[in-house]
């Protein structure tokens, strides 16, 4: 019996395949401390938007760091999703502390409009 199966889910299953991989969970790790630079938690009113956007942020930057994934810009739904919930399986607590540890002044603001 053969079974078939879509594109989206041979690249879920490779990937599920090195999620014990060193190199490949550094490097998720990586880009997801990265996206801090990026991505300043004091342009989110809430714990949850800042999370949503870092992560999807940083899925779409890991899926196109690898050429097994396909040469051509992938936005597969399926596949970000997957790779989202990986990062926030692995990297939550980074991430809450990130955004807890925030120092957001806003009196910087005034002060260079003088």
């Amino acid at each position: 019996m053969k079974i078939i199966i879509t594109e989206d889910q041979n690249k879920i299953l490779w990937l599920l395949r090195r999620l014990n991989d060193r190199e490949l969970m550094d490097n998720l790790k990586e880009i997801v401390i990265e996206g801090f630079e990026y991505t300043d938690p004091c342009n989110y009113e809430t714990y949850s938007s800042y999370e949503t956007n870092l992560v999807n942020e940083s899925a779409i930057t890991f899926i196109n760091g690898y050429s097994h994934f396909g040469e051509e810009p992938l936005f597969s739904t399926k596949l970000e999703s997957f790779v989202a919930k990986v990062i926030v399986s692995k990297h939550r607590k980074i991430i809450e502390r990130e955004y807890r540890d925030r120092y957001c002044d806003e009196d910087d603001d005034d002060e260079e409009d003088y």
